[in-house]
């Protein structure tokens, strides 16, 4: 049991343990303002004594984020970012290594870190790197193991990425691919469907994935998204990205043909073979009642531009922003384009598609001097 004990103005605990060895030791922290917030602290650390695990000013940078991501992190989020905390936790022993001391580590240290780092790394990834950092800083002086936060007021570098033109197709290319891949669309090469899907929807492949049969209203000519489905870890049905990913989207009457064109084919195909519950509603399952992996149908698109000579090539989640470059070319009101493709908010499209809007406002700018200019 913690003693706690009022200093001055100010409150202390004294913890006493007895280290792996059976030494006894005692750890004394002050500086709190309440009481409450002592006790609170000592009832932090006396839980981490009985874990087997103790915080100390000389703890290491990698100790401190191990502890970090097993306290506060891991099995509370999705697998995809639990992987994105182990690749960080890999990059800052690389470079630190396993001796730091979190308490010796200043701001002008993570700087240079952060420069090293963002020599080969994209700036957004920089960016998201030092953001799960400093979530750990302020973890760290909440522990009174740190004073301030070594993150702080750090500048970010890194390289634009890939050019944002080179993420969606122009027009005449985005025409020539749906022609292409409504005319081969087969059971046999159901990559073309898929893509069909993607293109014509700007939906991501986690939600085209998740489809099922129920999700497809003919009639009404829509397509319900409302779960996605996890291709990298689980291959099981998961929610969607975010709340407001939930959304029912308007198709072309070719579309609605495609998809009848499939369902026929796949009703044809597997009459008579028994198919497991799970996933017998499917839209997309091949021949052999499977749903083909991202790497996969980002090789078929591949192949399928190449074949068209498409340049520049795009990946699956291009078709997204090529869905997105079309519509805003052809003056659709960016709000309803928001909500088609399933974001929280029309700042959020604004922002990821900033360079689509600046080419429009460009074009309109050209239109309204023309148009003054007929006065």
């Amino acid at each position: 049991m913690a003693s706690i004990r009022k200093r001055g103005n100010l409150w202390e605990y004294t913890v006493k343990y007895k280290d792996k060895d059976g030494n006894p030791k005692r750890k004394i922290k002050g500086g709190f303002v309440l009481k409450k917030e002592a006790l609170e602290a000592s009832a932090i650390l006396e839980k981490q004594i009985k874990d087997g695990f103790t915080v100390t000013e000389d703890i290491t940078l990698i100790d401190y984020y191990n502890h970090w991501l097993d306290t506060f992190k891991m099995g509370k989020h999705a697998p995809v970012t639990e992987s994105r905390y182990k690749t960080i936790r890999k990059q800052l022993q690389g470079y630190f290594g396993v001796n730091q001391k979190l308490t010796k580590l200043t701001r002008s240290d993570w700087q240079k870190f952060i420069n090293d780092f963002g020599s080969n790394h994209a700036r957004e990834t920089v960016s998201k790197l030092n953001s799960y950092v400093r979530d750990m800083a302020k973890s760290a002086i909440a522990d009174r193991i740190i004073l301030f936060d070594f993150t702080d007021g750090v500048i970010l570098t890194g390289n634009k990425g890939k050019n944002e033109k080179f993420k969606y197709l122009e027009a005449s290319d985005y025409k020539k691919l749906k022609e292409y891949v409504f005319k081969n669309a087969s059971l046999d090469k159901i990559f073309n469907y898929i893509i069909a899907a993607g293109a014509m929807t700007g939906a991501r492949y986690s939600e085209v994935l998740a489809l099922t049969w129920k999700d497809i209203n003919f009639k009404e000519k829509t397509i319900s998204i409302n779960k996605s489905w996890d291709y990298s870890y689980t291959n099981q049905f998961k929610e969607t990205k975010t709340p407001s990913s939930i959304r029912i989207i308007a198709i072309d009457s070719e579309l609605v043909t495609l998809l009848k064109q499939l369902k026929k084919e796949q009703s044809n195909y597997f009459e008579g073979i028994e198919r497991p519950v799970s996933i017998n509603e499917m839209v997309f399952l091949d021949k052999d009642l499977k749903l083909i992996t991202d790497s996969a149908i980002n090789k078929d698109l591949r192949n399928i531009e190449k074949k068209l000579n498409i340049y520049p090539v795009i990946t699956y989640h291009g078709l997204r922003h090529t869905h997105v470059s079309y519509l805003i070319s052809k003056g659709i009101d960016i709000n309803y384009i928001s909500k088609r493709l399933g974001h929280s908010n029309v700042a959020v499209t604004m922002r990821v598609y900033t360079h689509l809007l600046k080419e429009q406002e460009i074009e309109q700018e050209q239109k309204t001097i023309m148009a003054m200019g007929q006065l």
